[in-house]
């Protein structure tokens, strides 16, 4: 046998002594490593459903860890844990009751439509106070001549406590006077607005002819209550607006 041969059996041997030897010391290690994991797989099983549900409102319960709840989940907690009282009615009462609701909501429908109806109606109808005195001031026909006419009727209607006939005869009243210094043309065809944008708008009673106009639609078309204190205010306004035509005219 050749030095060369005998120095590589001489390796191979000590090779294979080294690796049993480490695979010796190794296989406790090994060994108890095994074991530890399965202790542990043992050990910490996952719980059930029911035991973590348990396990998480303990947990929230503590205030530490409690989440803030909103308004709303609380209210509908609430809502939700509270028991309505147990009404208990015969078969003729439910009866009764359900007629009730059907009858109110027919009628509440009833009461819109016709509500509808009186808009409509408002929208259509021309909201022209001297086409109404025009027509008809009082109960009987009358056939209208001149401002004093007018002015005299609205008084006597005052007087009388028909405050809603006065409004709007002193309306057409103003309307004929203006018309008879060339300020608005009078026509039974015409609505207020028509009036409003025809007043000069460099006479200073353009302000105080709105307002009035305003006031006399109110009362004879809105819900503004005609009284006394109204028809006084609108007596003013005219006397107001008379004045202020005619300083502009003598200029």
């Amino acid at each position: 046998m050749s030095a060369k041969h005998y120095r590589q059996t001489t390796l191979k041997c000590r090779f294979l002594l080294s690796a049993a030897i480490v695979i010796i010391f190794l296989s406790p290690a090994i060994f108890f490593a095994n074991e530890s994991a399965d202790t542990d797989s043992v050990q910490y099983n996952r719980a059930d459903a029911d035991t973590i549900k348990i396990l998480t409102r303990q947990i929230l319960s503590i205030k530490d860890f409690a989440p803030r709840k909103t308004f709303q989940q609380w209210l509908i907690e609430k809502l939700t844990k509270w028991d309505l009282p147990k009404l208990e009615f015969s078969h003729g009462w439910v009866a009764v009751v359900c007629w009730i609701i059907l009858i109110w909501c027919i009628l509440t429908l009833i009461a819109i439509f016709i509500h509808f109806i009186y808009t409509i109606t408002l929208l259509i109808r021309p909201a022209a106070v001297s086409s109404d005195a025009g027509r008809n001031i009082s109960s009987k026909s009358v056939k209208i001549t001149s401002f004093t006419e007018l002015y005299k009727m609205a008084q006597e209607f005052a007087g009388n406590g028909a405050f809603r006939e006065a409004v709007s005869t002193i309306s057409a009243a103003l309307l004929y006077w203006l018309d008879s210094v060339n300020i608005v043309s009078f026509h039974e065809s015409k609505t207020n607005g028509d009036y409003i944008r025809e007043y000069p708008s460099d006479y200073t009673g353009r302000d105080a002819f709105r307002k009035f106009i305003c006031i006399s639609e109110q009362n004879i078309y809105g819900s503004l209550r005609s009284d006394n204190q109204t028809y006084n205010q609108m007596n003013s306004l005219m006397e107001h607006i008379q004045n202020c035509v005619a300083r502009q005219t003598k200029e």
